[in-house]
């Protein structure tokens, strides 16, 4: 069962009440969408270099990582190619129902609600899979994603998707220049993501939310703290 929660800066989430989780905080789910996701993934500078932005976007919920994606591209001329991963599709019912979005939000909302349900956008190429993401990720055939947002529903919650096994796979699928975010910032996350051969950095602070964690090949990243980035480099390879 979805329950519908107008978040501090007006936008929607929904509670999955069996879990008792929201699908984004409640502190201002546009904002997160945005300085989360879009933003650290420097999805608007892709777009000013190539006409064509290509997202893995894990945990598609309501839909509003994407918008935010879509509105990153705005103006640009670049097309987004997203391929998202979704267990639950009683969310996009819900998510249909919910009205009186921000004005900066709403038309790219909309547009994302569209393509879920099948209907085309001129720039937004969607591929939506259902079903256990790990399988999912199995069929995914492109190894060349220039942008992943990993925001499926807690550790505590959904486990197998912050193992190391998933993140190993995920990060074979990203191209070098690639950026992975998500709100965890958790240790055994970010070991799993070295551990995937990936540099591990240090995201924003969103809302509530101290820092969340950005990983890539090759990117430059904001700095972890000296004595964790040590710790995670001593435990990456073997060392206690």
């Amino acid at each position: 069962m979805w329950t519908p929660v107008r978040t501090d800066d007006g936008s929607w989430t929904l509670r999955q009440e069996e879990l008792a989780q929201t699908c984004h905080s409640t502190s201002g789910a546009w904002e997160q969408a945005r300085l989360r996701y879009a933003g650290p993934c420097r999805l608007r500078e892709l777009a000013l270099e190539r006409p064509v932005v290509r997202l893995l976007d894990i945990g598609t919920g309501l839909g509003l990582n994407l918008a935010a994606a879509l509105a990153a591209l705005e103006g640009t001329g670049a097309r987004l190619q997203a391929v998202s991963f979704e267990v639950d599709s009683s969310v996009f019912g819900a998510a249909r129902k919910l009205s009186e979005w921000p004005a900066d939000a709403a038309p790219f909302v909309e547009r994302v609600q569209r393509c879920i349900a099948c209907s085309s956008d001129e720039s937004l190429e969607l591929h939506l899979e259902l079903g256990d993401a790990r399988e999912s990720l199995r069929r995914v055939e492109r190894f060349d994603f220039d942008a992943v947002f990993l925001d499926p529903f807690s550790p505590q919650v959904a486990p197998d998707l912050w193992g190391e096994s998933f993140l190993f796979e995920v990060a074979r699928r990203m191209a070098p220049h690639a950026v992975l975010s998500t709100y965890s910032a958790a240790f055994s996350v970010r070991l799993g993501l070295a551990r995937a051969g990936l540099r591990v950095g240090r995201g924003p602070r969103v809302g509530r939310k101290n820092e969340g964690t950005l990983a890539s090949a090759r990117a430059d990243l904001p700095p972890l703290e000296p004595r964790l980035q040590r710790r995670i480099e001593r435990r990456s390879c073997g060392s206690p």
